[in-house]
């Protein structure tokens, strides 16, 4: 199949299949006329890696679920790897909104400080 119809049906654009293609998530072969050729899964590991990604597992912390696909498992997360991805993405996640709720906690004690004294905001634009 050819990318287009790769990328319709993983619902992506074509220079997202090319990106995942360059960093090696699929593949594709070259027909005589230039054109790139791809497998039937590959609509499927790219739909998948997308996926994921939406869920904030960074591109290169997908493959232990698209190799879970390739080795024929019906889930990318039937394998013992993909679990072990989940709970890194689950910690990293947590470790973000730790540190953007100290940001938070952060900005609101300033602005408590700030309205304490009185500050008034000005407007710049007058």
């Amino acid at each position: 199949m050819r990318i287009g119809e790769v990328a319709a049906r993983a619902g992506v654009s074509t220079k997202t299949v090319r990106h995942y293609e360059s960093v090696g998530l699929i593949a594709s072969t070259r027909l005589a006329n230039g054109y790139r050729e791809y497998d039937e899964r590959s609509a499927r590991l790219v739909a998948e890696a997308h996926l994921l990604g939406t869920l904030g597992i960074r591109l290169d912390a997908t493959r232990p679920f698209l190799d879970c696909l390739v080795e024929g498992k019906e889930r990318a997360d039937d394998c013992a790897d993909s679990l072990r991805a989940y709970r890194s993405a689950i910690a990293d996640l947590d470790g973000r909104i730790a540190e953007l709720a100290a940001r938070r906690d952060a900005l609101a004690a300033l602005l408590t400080e700030a309205e304490t004294r009185g500050a008034v905001p000005r407007c710049e634009f007058s």
